[in-house]
């Protein structure tokens, strides 16, 4: 059993070094050979509603997914805060629902461990304001707005104006031990006695792997991915970290 992760890429715009990051992710022989792929949100730095637009641009990425689809490997796409309302989307491509965003945490009893994953936004539990945001970017009156009112390239230009402002805002206030602190204890308090054996998730920009303090669970976060350039790897229940060139 061998489940290969990745999140928090940005892929700005198409054939950036983000972008081959990714590519270099998928073409992997472990990740080729693994049984479970996923993608925790956060893969795009800007990507939103059912704008076809993406699927030609990106084109190379759909359909490397979809050949791991069509090798029978399950495939979890979860969206983050910056890949959001893209179910429309993924079904003009998988009109059979082979791979379809979520929004909300999976959980897979996989060889009789429990796993929970999720683009991990929600272990930043004291962030009220990030989490008003989210429910309103998720709600139905914007996921119309982005599906049918906004062109496809005029929410491109507003995305780009946004990730400016967001970074160097960011930049600033970043300081990575608080950060790793607040979300292992945000972790803590979302594990408390569901008895997972794995919670994998990103969003934080943290590279993390902690053991909870119920001896059990661990926490795996592989950080973002253009600065840690490694996927997480778990075969046989046995967790690293891979890296990427």
């Amino acid at each position: 059993m061998r489940i290969s992760v990745i999140s928090d890429v940005h892929i700005k715009t198409p054939h950036d070094v983000a972008d081959k990051l990714l590519v270099s992710f998928l073409d992997h022989s472990l990740v080729q050979s693994s049984d479970y792929v996923l993608l925790l949100g956060d893969i795009f730095d800007l990507m939103c509603g059912q704008h076809e637009e993406y699927l030609t641009i990106y084109s190379h990425i759909f359909s490397r997914l979809n050949d791991f689809v069509k090798n029978g490997k399950k495939v979890i796409f979860s969206e983050g805060n910056h890949d959001v309302n893209l179910e429309k989307l993924f079904m003009k491509y998988w009109p059979g629902r082979e791979v379809i965003p979520v929004q909300t945490p999976i959980i897979e009893i996989i060889d009789g461990k429990k796993y929970y994953f999720s683009h991990g936004d929600e272990h930043d539990i004291n962030n009220v304001s990030y989490h008003r945001y989210m429910r309103f970017i998720q709600s139905p009156p914007l996921k119309f707005v982005a599906d049918y009112v906004m062109p496809y390239s005029v929410l491109h230009l507003l995305g780009e104006k946004a990730s400016k402002i967001s970074r160097k805002k960011g930049s600033r206030l970043f300081d990575e031990e608080k950060v790793k602190v607040k979300f292992r204890d945000g972790v803590e308090r979302n594990a408390e006695g569901k008895g997972f054996d794995f919670i994998i998730g990103g969003h934080s920009h943290v590279k993390d792997m902690y053991h909870l303090s119920n001896g059990h669970t661990l926490f795996i976060n592989n950080g973002y991915a253009l600065k840690t350039k490694s996927f997480v790897l778990i075969e046989d229940h046995n967790a690293s970290f891979v890296p990427l060139a």
